[in-house]
């Protein structure tokens, strides 16, 4: 069974075109787990560096450091047609991108204080050029991600290939050096979390100017009672948006001088736009259906044998479903080690970034701390017992967390290892939730019935059988 999109962490490029998705700074910034707090740090350091140099008249500075923004063409997102070619930046462009950010009204206020503003304030500059600045900067930590991707699925890396440089925030410059990623006949090929992508840019300034400039500036010309008002035959008295865009029409410089005067407005607009969330499947694939999907996976699970022989499969098979079943709460499946030739010991370790229900009251209870949540997938005939419970609790810690899944294919005795279970958490705060096939198809059925939501309280009640 082809893995489709829903059951991967990346976004399944096309190798001959760019699929029209943007990498979107802002859903990055906003996320609280690790590995979206490093990527954050890359984006502060590089902004505040070339702004810094354009503010100080250090031009040599500022020009070294856009300069280095090349084409971007290895994401293979973007607005290309045809062949990727990318749309970095060249020197010219950074240039021009250079005098338009050092004659801004909100660089040269404060106003303008990360990248993911820019599009809103900056002229020239769109969502493609956001997304390959924010791609030009992050190539270390999407290397890195491409890396554990790729070892995820099996996938062959080369190494020794050349590549622009990338962003070092500790130094604050670039530096070079061969990297190693995936070639596709012939091209590197650099994968990207779907989680920091979007189809239009969280933050976009069409969409602050309609919803909240002109909303906001209508409803104080209605208070004012003045200038705008149209009296109605009724003797009603109303300010049409149409009126207030005539008089204020669309700029960039001023939205940069609105946000200055009314921050209040802006921050609101950053909270309601940030609330937006990640993509969902159908937004990768238009004739994406879920329930049908999730019906296939139920049958993909029964034609895997148990046994060692199977147990690559079986891993490949929890790592889609697990995937499916909860992004974006659980993102960035990464194998942590194996043994026997992939035969035993096959773990993958999931970064917890839940924003509600289970894994987030998990990721802020005191007992779980759930900050990664390993899981072991043992495709054993026999029962699994206290050896396997143990390798799986052996991975938590104060830095991991103390809670873990267990995904097995069936039992003689289920109860006997919930007892279990119940044991490590009570004696040792140490939460296990097994999942064995049965449990699978349930949660994959609750998704095919449409009632997705019924999987919180599944893992719910899972968790209170251990700590009864």
């Amino acid at each position: 069974m082809h893995n489709r999109q829903a059951e991967l962490d990346f976004v399944d490029i096309d190798t001959d075109c760019d699929t029209r998705l943007f990498v979107d700074p802002y859903a990055i910034d906003i996320r609280g787990d690790a590995w979206s707090s490093e990527c954050s740090r890359h984006l502060r350091s590089f902004f505040s560096a070339l702004i810094n140099a354009l503010r100080q008249g250090q031009d040599a500075r500022a020009e070294h450091l856009a300069s280095h923004l090349h084409e971007m063409g290895e994401t293979y997102l973007g607005m290309s047609s045809g062949t990727p070619r990318g749309r970095g930046i060249g020197r010219e462009q950074a240039l021009q991108i250079l005098d338009a950010l050092r004659n801004s009204r909100a660089v040269q206020t404060g106003l303008l204080s990360e990248l993911a503003e820019a599009e809103l304030f900056i002229e020239g500059i769109g969502s493609d050029k956001i997304s390959d600045l924010t791609s030009n900067i992050l190539r270390g930590p999407f290397l890195e991600y491409t890396r554990a991707q790729a070892n995820l699925w099996g996938m062959p890396l080369e190494r020794n290939i050349a590549l622009a440089p990338i962003w070092d925030p500790n130094r604050e410059d670039w530096v070079q050096g061969p990297r190693e990623t995936l070639m596709v006949e012939g091209h590197p090929v650099i994968l990207v979390p779907k989680f920091s992508v979007r189809r239009v840019l969280t933050l976009n300034s069409q969409e602050f100017y309609n919803n909240h400039m002109v909303t906001y500036l209508q409803q104080e010309y209605q208070r004012a009672g003045q200038a705008l008002v149209s009296v109605l035959r009724s003797g009603e008295r109303k300010v049409y948006k149409k009126d207030v865009k005539e008089h204020h029409p669309k700029s960039k410089p001023a939205l940069a001088e609105f946000a200055e005067e009314h921050p209040d407005v802006l921050a609101l607009y950053k909270r309601i736009a940030g609330a937006k969330g990640a993509l969902e499947a159908e937004d990768f694939e238009k004739q994406f259906d879920e329930a049908e999907y999730a019906e296939q996976l139920c049958e993909a699970l029964s034609q895997i044998p148990p046994g060692n022989a199977h147990a690559s499969e079986y891993h490949a098979f929890c790592v889609g479903a697990l995937t499916f079943l909860f992004f974006p709460d659980l993102i960035r499946p990464v194998k942590e080690r194996e043994i026997d030739q992939g035969r035993k010991r096959i773990d993958i370790a999931y970064t917890n970034a839940a924003r509600d229900g289970f894994f987030d009251m998990a990721l802020r209870s005191p007992q779980m701390r759930a900050i990664e949540i390993p899981v072991e997938c043992k495709n054993y005939r026999q029962d699994i017992a206290n050896p396997e419970l143990d390798q799986l609790t052996g991975r938590f810690s104060h830095v991991r967390g103390f809670l873990g899944l267990l995904c097995c294919r069936s039992f003689d005795d289920k109860a006997r290892f919930v007892e279990r279970c119940k044991d490590a958490a009570s004696h040792r705060g140490h939460y296990v939730i097994v999942l064995d096939d049965d449990d699978l198809r349930t949660m994959l059925r609750n998704v095919s019935r449409e009632r997705r939501p019924d999987n919180d309280a599944f893992l719910r009640r899972r968790h209170a059988e251990v700590i009864a």
